[in-house]
C-alpha cells in the first residue's frame, strides 16, 4: 500500500507581513471609495486577470497559501503555466484574450474578495474618455488580425457597476495617484528601483509573477523563446507535459511561500 503523502501545509505558512495587508486596504479606501454594486455578472473576471503591482502580488499569493488546499493551489500554479505559454495571437487566437481569473470559486464569487488588486477595483470606474481611449489602442493592435472593436473582450465597461458612494468623482489624476502609491510601496516591498518603475517592471499578471517566483527568470526567458519558435500543436502538448511535471514535482509538497514572497 502506497504511504499517504504528508500534509506540508502547516510548514508552509507564510511569513508574517504584519503590515501589507493594511498598507493596501489604505491605498486601495483612504482617498475615495471605490465600492460598488457589482451584481457577480463577472462578464470582466470571466474573461482575464488583469496586470498587477509587485505588493498586491504578495499579498494574493499570501493569502492563497495559507488559505486554500495544496490541490488548489497546485491548480493555480499549472493554470499560471497555461496562460504564460498561450499568449500569441498568431497562435492561440482568442484563446491568447480570454484568461478567465482563477480565483472564480464554485459559485462564479471572487474567492480573494477583500484582497483583489487595484485594477479589478477599478472595472466599471475608469472615467468613460480614459477607458475608451485603452480600448482604441488595444484595437489597433489587434487590427492586423481582422478583429474589429465589437469583437475585442471588454471593449466597454460593464454597465452593471455603479459606485456606492459618489461623493468624490474617480478622476484620472485620482486613478494615477493610487498607482503611484502602489509603486512606491513596491519599492519597499521589492526592492525596485525608480528606473524598474518607469519601466513597469514591478507590473505584471499574477500568473506571471508566480511562474518568475517558482521557476526564475531564466527558465522563463528559456521557455519564451521556445514558444516563439514552436507551432499550436508542439505548444499543446507542452503544456500537457509541463503540467504533469509540475503536478509530479509538487505532488507531497508545494513550493515553500517563503521563498515566493
Amino acid at each position: 500500500m502506497s504511504k499517504k503523502p504528508k500534509n506540508n501545509k502547516k510548514n508552509n505558512l507564510p511569513k508574517k507581513r504584519t503590515n501589507l495587508r493594511s498598507v493596501l486596504q489604505s491605498i486601495y479606501h483612504d482617498n475615495v471609495n471605490l465600492e460598488t454594486t457589482c451584481n457577480h455578472a463577472c462578464d470582466c473576471c470571466n474573461i482575464a486577470m488583469p496586470q498587477i503591482n509587485y505588493s498586491e502580488f504578495i499579498q494574493i499569493a499570501t493569502i492563497i497559501w495559507k488559505e486554500k488546499s495544496h490541490e488548489e493551489i497546485l491548480n493555480i500554479i499549472c493554470k499560471s503555466l497555461e496562460y504564460f505559454v498561450r499568449y500569441e495571437y498568431e497562435k492561440w487566437g482568442k484563446d491568447t484574450l480570454i484568461k478567465p481569473c482563477m480565483f472564480l470559486g464554485e459559485n462564479k464569487r471572487c474567492t480573494i474578495y477583500e484582497d483583489r488588486p487595484l485594477n479589478c477595483r477599478l472595472y466599471g470606474l475608469w472615467p468613460e474618455e480614459i477607458y475608451e481611449d485603452r480600448v482604441l489602442k488595444f484595437a489597433e493592435a489587434y487590427k492586423q488580425y481582422g478583429l474589429k472593436r465589437e469583437d475585442l473582450p471588454l471593449n466597454r465597461q460593464c454597465p452593471y457597476v455603479k459606485r456606492v458612494d459618489n461623493e468624490v468623482p474617480i478622476t484620472n489624476e485620482i486613478i494615477e495617484s493610487l498607482f503611484e502609491r502602489l509603486d512606491e510601496l513596491d519599492k519597499t516591498t521589492g526592492g525596485f528601483s525608480s528606473a524598474q518603475v518607469r519601466q513597469k517592471e514591478n507590473y505584471r499578471t499574477f500568473h506571471d509573477w508566480l511562474l518568475l517566483k517558482i521557476l526564475g527568470e531564466e527558465w522563463l526567458s528559456q521557455l519564451t523563446t521556445f514558444i516563439l519558435a514552436a507551432d499550436r500543436e508542439i505548444m499543446e502538448d507542452q503544456i500537457k507535459a509541463m503540467d504533469g511535471v509540475m503536478r509530479e514535482n509538487f505532488k507531497t509538497k508545494i513550493p515553500d511561500i517563503n521563498k515566493i514572497v
